[in-house]
C-alpha cells in the first residue's frame, strides 16, 4: 500500500453556508479564499498541514482564544492540555464538527519537522 502522498483538503458538512464561514473567519481567524455559491461551498486559504494554528504569537494570547471561545458560547470539548508543540483542544464548530486545534508555542511559533 502506497499511503497517502498529499492532502488537499478537509471538508466539514454545515447547515448554514454563511454562518459557517463566518465562524471560520471571524472567530477561527481563517481567511477566506474563495466562494462558489452555485455549489453551495467556501474554501479557505488555510496552512499548508492539516492542523490548524488559531493563534501563536505566545501562551498567554493561546490561553486568551481560548477563554474568548467560550466566553462566547463556543464549546472546547477537550482541552487545551499541552503537547510537544505546545496546546492541543478539541473544539466544536456551529454544526457540532470537532475541529481539532494545535497552537505552535511549544515550538517558538513555528512549525517543524522531521526529515
Amino acid at each position: 500500500m502506497g499511503g497517502l502522498r498529499k492532502i488537499d483538503c478537509i471538508t466539514f458538512r454545515i447547515s448554514d453556508l454563511e454562518a459557517s464561514a463566518r465562524f471560520y473567519e471571524n472567530v477561527m481567524g481563517l481567511k477566506r479564499g474563495w466562494t462558489d455559491p452555485d455549489r453551495g461551498m467556501v474554501g479557505g486559504a488555510t496552512p499548508t498541514k492539516t492542523y490548524l494554528t488559531p493563534r501563536t504569537a505566545s501562551l498567554s494570547t493561546t490561553w486568551e482564544f481560548y477563554n474568548e471561545y467560550t466566553e462566547r458560547g463556543y464549546r472546547v470539548l477537550d482541552g487545551p492540555f499541552d503537547v510537544r508543540r505546545g496546546k492541543y483542544a478539541v473544539l466544536e464548530d456551529l454544526d457540532g464538527n470537532r475541529v481539532d486545534v494545535i497552537d505552535l508555542t511549544g515550538f517558538g511559533g513555528k512549525p517543524r519537522y522531521d526529515e
